[in-house]
């Protein structure tokens, strides 16, 4: 059950992250770019190794952020 808990924490700051990262990159068109790669997901590069839904919590993620300003 520990096991879960660690994987699920190590999941949520990867989404994080990746929203952060996205957000520094690109600004206000951070949201926009999650969009698209929740209906396209990246191929080829570190970003296309992500679980199923990944970029759609990363969008929520973004929107929590930008409503928190």
């Amino acid at each position: 059950m520990i096991g879960w808990f660690r994987r699920r924490a190590a999941y949520r700051a990867l989404i994080e992250a990746d929203a952060k990262a996205l957000i520094e990159q690109l600004g206000e068109q951070a949201y926009a770019e999650a969009r698209e790669r929740q209906h396209f997901p990246p191929v080829g590069d570190d970003d296309a190794n992500r679980p199923e839904h990944h970029w759609e919590r990363v969008k929520e993620a973004i929107r929590r952020n930008e409503a928190g300003r």
